[in-house]
């Protein structure tokens, strides 16, 4: 599932009640792990944020359904904002379009997604498009691709290896 695509779903507790809405996911991408995964609950005015782990979820379809009870939630540690408990630069919003260099320092293109398993709380791939605007490409790498992680994302490919492995 891209996590594009999962951010917005709609969380519920284990007595079928909404709690909320995926807000953001916290990722450690060297380890290729989703840490935490933000929800937001309460009005736009009035919005509070509490995260859950990979031992809260309990299943995933065109819903999220966590294992917790409504006050189990309640007692969850709750921010004013994401910013507030999560680690700096380690937050979805904050990789995606971070641009990608190849080990001798030629630029790729930007971080577009990812490719997860939220249940597992895994990171498949990183999604990276490259080229103009109107003739897109995209490439697929995995964390044994990725050299580091930083500023920027420096990959263990070539230019050269990059180019094979672009798809329109």
């Amino acid at each position: 599932m891209k996590a594009s695509k999962f951010i917005g779903m709609t969380v519920l507790d284990n007595d079928a009640k909404e709690a909320g809405k995926i807000a953001e996911l916290e990722i450690k991408l060297k380890h290729c792990l989703v840490d935490k995964i933000w929800v937001a609950t309460g009005s736009a005015l009035n919005k509070k944020y509490f995260s859950v782990k990979e031992g809260d979820l309990d299943k995933i379809g065109d819903y999220v359904q966590l294992k917790l009870n409504g006050k189990e939630i309640d007692q969850k540690t709750k921010v004013n904002k994401l910013g507030e408990l999560a680690e700096t630069g380690s937050l979805f919003k904050d990789i995606v379009g971070k641009t990608v260099l190849t080990y001798d320092a030629m630029d790729v293109g930007k971080v577009g997604d990812m490719l997860i398993d939220p249940k597992g709380c895994l990171i498949h791939n990183v999604l990276i498009s490259t080229g103009p605007a109107f003739r897109k490409k995209h490439l697929v790498v995995s964390d044994e691709d990725v050299h580091s992680f930083g500023d920027y994302v420096i990959l263990k490919l070539s230019k050269e290896e990059v180019n094979k492995r672009t798809t329109d």
